[in-house]
């Protein structure tokens, strides 16, 4: 017959066994879910550049209008940069709007910047966007934050021609006209006419 001693030893080295099988499912099942994901982005868009946009321009001082739209919260830190034709990269100052109301919802980070002067032919300009915010998830040796990047592209050209065609008189007008000058001819060439005399 066992001693009440050596049962009380049993059931404690049993829950110590199935605490151990928990604590090791526990961190089994953390790094498989580390492995297969990452932390979400809180970013709503991609880039989207209002202007200018892929189509011909008449003037060559454009205004640069581009936008990320991302979760509120004033712990995300994004900043814009862009490149016109390949240059090296610019910064664009940003001003951030709630358009709902609260800035737990919803932010939109607008960049507004004015173009240098554009020569004519054709321009591209890409619009890059890195989205700085805490690693919420993070483990050992991992940084605290994480930074995620944008960019979106437009073509587009400049062209100084502004002189406008004149338009074509249509097939029709000509016949007009010559019917108009004939009408007015034969008024003329009647009146001109000597009446008979009626007996």
């Amino acid at each position: 017959m066992p001693l009440a001693g050596d049962e009380g030893v049993k059931r404690t080295a049993s829950a110590l066994m199935l605490v151990l099988a928990l604590l090791i499912l526990l961190v089994a099942g953390v790094q498989f879910v580390k492995a297969d994901s990452q932390p979400v982005a809180p970013v709503l868009s991609g880039v989207n550049i209002v202007s200018p946009s892929n189509i011909t321009y008449t003037s060559n001082l454009l205004t640069l209008n581009a936008d990320v739209t991302t979760i509120g919260g004033s712990n995300i830190k994004t900043s814009m940069t862009y490149s016109l034709d390949g240059t090296s990269n610019q910064t664009i100052p940003i001003t951030i709007e709630y358009p709902a109301g609260n800035s737990f919802t919803m932010a939109l980070h607008i960049g507004l910047l004015d173009l240098p002067t554009l020569s004519e032919g054709s321009h591209n300009i890409t619009v890059y966007v890195a989205c700085e915010y805490p690693n919420n998830n993070r483990f050992v040796n991992e940084p605290d934050t994480i930074t995620a990047f944008y960019n979106s592209t437009v073509y587009f050209t400049i062209s100084n021609n502004s002189e406008q065609e004149i338009p074509e008189f249509p097939s029709w007008t000509p016949i007009l006209l010559l019917l108009a000058v004939l009408a007015v001819a034969l008024v003329f060439i009647k009146l001109r006419l000597p009446k008979s005399d009626k007996r």
